[in-house]
């Protein structure tokens, strides 16, 4: 499976220094030990081989699922991911154009990550997230939820 870990040669090659310092790696968590890949847009137009190399050295994969998305195909293979079969278990992060089954996330590993998660449609749908504001409203007062306008022009 792909995980966040370079090849033998590349780590004994290149210095902790240098990967603190790659434009698409941040580091986070309380002891900036958790590597997060940053994306950058523009790299679609640059083709900056230095951003490639972040998909390419940690042997990072994608596949998607049930959409199109040709923007977000792009950009990861910019960043030098490759694309696996959809029917493949062997990814890092999966794009679907729908919510998965609860099985399907129960069984994704650590390092596997989606772009939908169970229940989003209550944030991202804009009636769902108004229904669910005016709720928190009603419960905890109008004060701590002042955040939606009374009305649109």
């Amino acid at each position: 499976m792909p995980t966040l870990i370079p090849d033998k040669e590349d780590s004994e090659s290149s210095s902790e220094d240098e990967l603190q310092d790659h434009p698409c790696i941040a580091w986070s968590g309380s002891s900036k030990k958790i590597p997060v890949v940053v994306f950058h847009a523009e790299a679609i137009v640059t083709k900056d081989g230095n951003i490639r190399t972040v998909g390419e050295r940690y042997h990072l994969a994608f596949k998607i699922v049930r959409t199109e998305s040709r923007l977000v195909r792009s950009i990861l293979t910019v960043h030098g991911f490759h694309e696996v079969h959809p029917n493949s278990n062997d990814f890092n992060l999966m794009w679907t154009g729908s919510h998965l089954k609860p099985y399907l996330l129960r069984n994704l590993l650590d390092f596997q990550k989606v772009n939908h998660f169970p229940r989003s449609y209550e944030l991202t749908r804009k009636d769902r997230l108004y229904k669910n504001i005016q709720r928190m409203q009603q419960t905890y007062g109008f004060k701590n939820f002042h955040i939606v306008p009374q009305t649109f022009m």
